[in-house]
């Protein structure tokens, strides 16, 4: 990829998914991967992105490790 995009959720479901939406919807003249790295949230965040966005690295902490 020429572009990594990295990001980092906490119970932040709808936003993180809005905001997978509008990169995809976005970036599609560069050839990029999606990492998103989620703290152990609470709001089935992983699990949402996992289903919505299959492609995505999802990297689901089983702990809150204060990443951000």
């Amino acid at each position: 990829p020429v572009l990594s995009v990295l990001i980092v959720s906490y119970n932040t479901r709808d936003v993180t998914l809005a905001c997978l939406h509008s990169v995809y919807a976005c970036a599609d003249e560069v050839t990029f991967e999606v990492i998103v790295v989620d703290n152990a949230s609470k709001d089935g965040s992983a699990a949402a992105i996992a289903a919505e966005f299959p492609q995505v690295r999802l990297f689901a902490l089983p702990e809150n490790v204060g990443f951000a």
